[in-house]
């Protein structure tokens, strides 16, 4: 699964704009058509240092789903208040079925006890 990227992000973004198509004329006239219902697209940037041990196995799961395998992710409010404007926790919280566009590089450094990973860029993960 991808949720525990979602609940270890160090950064998350979350892009709700419309898709929009748009067409210029010779005489400069530009027209512009919203493409439908905006999908959510959440970008994760993972902090560089988890040790290698305890997080081995969830990379070796996340990779298996890769880029073409849909997963559920959960926004949960312990770890994200703010997306839920610190409302009452008991609220429900909100799950999205999404693909994952981007998958950065990982790198292991330190020494064989002390292995810590880090990431070359951020998950995207794309509303499907």
């Amino acid at each position: 699964s991808f949720q525990w990227i979602i609940n270890g992000a160090e950064t998350l973004s979350i892009s709700r704009r419309d898709t929009v198509g748009s067409t210029q004329a010779r005489d400069g006239t530009v027209k512009a058509v919203s493409r439908g219902t905006p999908k959510k697209i959440f970008t994760v940037k993972l902090p560089d240092g988890p040790r290698w041990i305890d997080t081995k196995a969830n990379i070796e799961l996340a990779e298996t789903l890769d880029r073409h395998t849909t997963a559920t992710i959960t926004i949960e409010y312990a770890t994200h208040p703010w997306y839920y404007n610190n409302v009452d926790p008991g609220a429900s919280e909100e799950s999205y079925t999404v693909l994952c566009t981007q998958f950065p590089q990982w790198t292991v450094f330190g020494s064989l006890n002390s292995a810590q990973v880090s990431w070359d860029g951020a998950f995207v993960f794309v509303e499907v």
